[in-house]
């Protein structure tokens, strides 16, 4: 009995990691029922005059049986089947979510009869040599059926199964330089069938995601990144965090349902399909001692310039020192970048208060750079325009001192 217990807990335990993440699908509803709306006026001839049909959650249906009676005004039918690619190109580039004409009713004929004459160029129904090769009816409104059903015939079912996954480098978070948050190290989603996701964070109150820049939401874009951070003085022990990401995937499907009476036509409806994913990532954070000698700085380039990182010193990051140091970090950089111009550091990230080498470390800090790459971030003006002045000044000076002694010269001449 024991060793039943186990394997009990086992397969519990297995289970509840498989569901973690399980995507569940909110698809059409099983069954519905068909209201006949009225009857269409035949823009082909004077004897095509199809019925407009409505489910009962308000989308507009389409029959599939020419040669079958019409669904009652009231008629109880269970979902069948998806139906293909075609199908729903007809449905999603027909009427009512593309408009052909501006004229709605003019739009229902239309959809209706490229699926009839689609079906029949396919082999799955019939419609009279009268309608494809007889009276024209309102001009242009044959053409446009004809369009609609060859576009469809080489329609290809292009959704793509939606799927999404979380990855983390490092499960541990740190502490960040000013000593105020745990940090966890940047994570990342891949995102398909979907544009954005949600983020939440159990297992500690104050838990908060950002992005990666620090700006605090729980909502962010396909392939945009994020961070949790933990507020240091609500850490007293080691905790585990649970970060689950979530997403809805929409995507369009045909839906066919089929009465219970075999001599009634089958309808079409397109419904939107609503896949929820979900991931779930562990994170811990540990409380770290702080050492009251040792002063933090964080390095932060401001604009979206990146010099080459191999010529950088210090690449964005943080390091840490003994209190007190003199800090001389910006001279390393000017001579060390070759492509771009170094700005300088500053305290503020609007690039004011810029800091002067040699000065003590009391205190962590963030230090904000901006660099001049010949695009984005510019060297003030007059500075950049300094040596250009000076060159043309000096240009106007020798032009003026050659004018003068050519002139003096041709004066000396004529005297003599």
């Amino acid at each position: 009995m024991k060793k039943l217990n186990s394997l009990l807990c086992v397969l519990l335990t297995v289970l509840s990691f498989v569901f973690v993440g399980m995507n569940t699908i909110s698809a059409s509803p099983k069954s519905t029922t068909i209201s006949r709306e009225g009857v269409m006026v035949s823009y082909v001839g004077e004897n095509y005059k199809w019925a407009k049909f409505r489910t009962s959650d308000g989308n507009v249906a389409y029959c599939l049986d020419v040669l079958k009676n019409w669904p009652d005004k009231n008629t109880s039918m269970t979902l069948s089947e998806e139906s293909n690619a075609s199908i729903k190109y007809i449905l999603e580039n027909g009427y009512p979510y593309k408009t052909i004409t501006g004229n709605s009713d003019v739009d229902r004929f239309i959809t209706q009869g490229a699926i009839w004459w689609y079906l029949a160029d396919s082999g799955q129904g019939s419609l009279s040599d009268d309608f494809i090769n007889g009276n024209e009816g309102v001009t242009g409104i044959k053409e446009k059926i004809k369009a609609l059903k060859d576009a469809a015939k080489s329609a290809k079912n292009t959704s793509t199964k939606a799927s999404l996954n979380v990855t983390v480098n490092g499960t541990d978070l740190k502490l960040s330089s000013d000593k105020k948050y745990y940090v966890s190290s940047e994570i990342t989603t891949t995102l398909t069938g979907a544009s954005s996701y949600k983020v939440s964070v159990s297992g500690l109150n104050g838990a908060i995601t950002t992005t990666t820049s620090g700006q605090a939401k729980s909502e962010f874009a396909a392939g945009e990144k994020f961070l949790v951070k933990v507020p240091a003085n609500a850490l007293n022990s080691t905790v585990k965090l649970s970060v689950n990401v979530t997403a809805s995937a929409s995507s369009k499907k045909a839906y066919v349902f089929k009465p219970g009476d075999s001599s009634i036509q089958r309808t079409v409806a397109l419904y939107d399909d609503v896949e929820n994913l979900q991931k779930s990532v562990n994170l811990t954070a540990k409380p770290e001692k702080v050492d009251p000698n040792k002063v933090c700085v964080d390095y932060v380039i401001v604009g979206n310039v990146k010099p080459d990182p191999a010529l950088t010193d210090p690449t964005p990051g943080n390091a840490c020192f003994d209190k007190g140091t003199k800090y001389t970090q910006e001279k390393g950089l000017t001579t060390r970048q070759k492509s771009c111009k170094f700005n300088g550091w500053y305290t503020k990230d609007n690039l004011t208060g810029k800091w002067t080498d040699g000065t003590a470390l009391t205190k962590d800090m963030t230090l904000y750079g901006a660099w001049d790459c010949g695009s984005e971030i510019s060297v003030p003006a007059t500075a950049a325009n300094t040596p250009i002045i000076i060159l043309a000044g000096g240009l106007v000076l020798i032009a003026a001192g050659l004018g003068i002694y050519f002139y003096r010269n041709k004066k000396l001449k004529m005297n003599k």
